[in-house]
């Protein structure tokens, strides 16, 4: 008879070819190599035992593929130092699993006539106990939370040692060790750190996390640890409110011609109290100001939670402010939101008057109407003079124009001369008188 006797990397456990029996551990959330005093070596499987109930799991197959082959599972007494406890044997089979193992050293012999092929690997169980989570302080900056975990060290047995209560640890301090916590807000992740473990044995690992968000009504939180062989943790939730305060409200629209209706919505967060600062156009503030009053639009500061459309009836950029706060037992929390530092003013365009040097009414929708470019204006007056000094159109709405038309029928291709006189909205009101002449083409 003969003996096949082989330890394999999970690593290669999984990518070699099928023809090779093997032992695997698809549940495992950590896989590693023993360090024994002497060769060979044995896998070790690390699974999450959140129960502690003992969830290990090991499979074997047989070489080639056939269901005509015996398993023969033993474990491995420390008393005896040999595999002489039984466990189970199964015939004519495939392939083979074992399930909710206990921790300790699992030797399968696989068989099947004259060829025998034996396995062996390490099933331990990684069972722990949740993180604690603690509410420390709740002030106007966030909500303080302190949360401790103690990570724990597994070992197995070094069976060649000699002494086979001699203990190693699976993960020793040439290995990287990192231990992950994540603060949970409503199941979503807010905040993240991670801790390298020191030296042997392992100490408990303490974090701080400070939630600086604003919201209403209470958020459930936990804090869930991965630890060094990737199986998680939960604390219990805690469930609080904040007092942290959020200004915010957005502007609708943003930019448009004098008069402009400009509407405000107050998106504002865990606030009560507002006030409202609608400054006037920044041009237009006097340096030296001695109070917030005299830089504003309107007479003092409004105090609703959304003031009502407010119409801008001059060109300009305006900046508007909003404080909002709220009381509670820490005091007065505070918190504001300024167009100015966002960098997008609110843009009342001035007014303005463009006159085109050329027309060509030829009906091919392009260019057929002599129209005045305009916006913010009060008033408006355009009259149109042929070269002789008669007059062939006027008009006084500026998003109308010629059509190149005198009486029904087209005008002669040619000069013709325009005045235009206007009226800004502008608080000093610009007033524009622009005179020239235009060519009128007909192709």
């Amino acid at each position: 008879m003969t003996i096949f006797r082989c330890s394999l990397l999970v690593i290669f456990a999984v990518l070699s070819n099928p023809i090779f029996s093997q032992i695997t551990a698809p549940t495992a959330t950590y896989s590693s190599v023993t360090q024994y005093t002497s060769s060979p070596q044995d896998d070790i499987f690390v699974f999450c035992d959140n129960i502690d109930a003992g969830v290990g799991e090991l499979k074997a197959v047989s070489n080639d593929g056939t269901s005509d082959w015996t398993f023969t599972w033993t474990k491995w007494d420390s008393g005896t130092a040999d595999f002489t406890i039984p466990v189970i044997i199964e015939n004519n089979q495939r392939e083979s699993i074992l399930t909710n193992l206990a921790d300790g050293l699992y030797k399968v012999v696989v068989e099947k006539g004259l060829e025998t092929f034996e396995y062996q690997a390490w099933v331990l169980n990684n069972t722990n106990t949740n993180p604690s989570l603690t509410l420390t302080l709740m002030d106007c900056v966030g909500l303080n939370f302190a949360t401790s975990f103690l990570p724990v060290d597994l070992k197995y047995n070094d069976i060649r040692s000699g002494n086979p209560s001699d203990l190693k640890s699976v993960l020793d301090e040439t290995t990287d060790r990192v231990v992950k916590f994540s603060m949970l807000r409503n199941s979503e992740v807010i905040l993240s750190a991670s801790e390298n473990l020191g030296v042997l044995p392992y100490l408990q690992t303490n974090k701080s996390f400070i939630d600086q968000k604003a919201f209403e009504g209470e958020r459930p939180y936990v804090v869930v640890v991965q630890d060094q062989y990737n199986c998680e943790y939960v604390s219990d939730p805690i469930s609080t409110s904040t007092y942290v305060v959020k200004a915010e409200f957005a502007v609708d629209p943003m930019a448009g011609e004098a008069p402009l209706e400009v509407a405000f919505n107050n998106k504002s967060v865990n606030a009560d109290d507002f006030e409202w600062f609608i400054y006037q156009d920044f041009d237009r503030i006097k340096t030296g100001l001695t109070s917030v009053e005299d830089s504003l639009l309107v007479d003092g500061i409004i105090t609703d939670k959304s003031p009502v459309p407010f119409t801008y009836l001059h060109p300009g950029n305006y900046f508007v402010k909003l404080i909002a706060s709220s009381e509670n037992v820490d005091g007065t929390c505070i918190d504001e939101y300024y167009l100015k530092d966002k960098g997008t003013p609110i843009v009342v365009d001035t007014s303005l008057v463009q006159v085109p040097n050329v027309f060509t009414p030829n009906g091919d929708g392009r260019n057929d109407i002599f129209r005045v470019k305009s916006q913010s204006l009060k008033s408006f007056s355009g009259t149109i003079i042929n070269r002789w000094g008669r007059v062939v159109f006027s008009w006084k709405n500026p998003d109308e124009g010629w059509n190149g038309k005198i009486h029904g029928k087209w005008a002669t291709p040619g000069t013709y001369f325009y005045v235009i006189t206007a009226t800004g909205r502008e608080e000093q009101k610009k007033k524009y008188t622009k005179k020239g002449s235009f060519m009128l083409i007909r192709k």
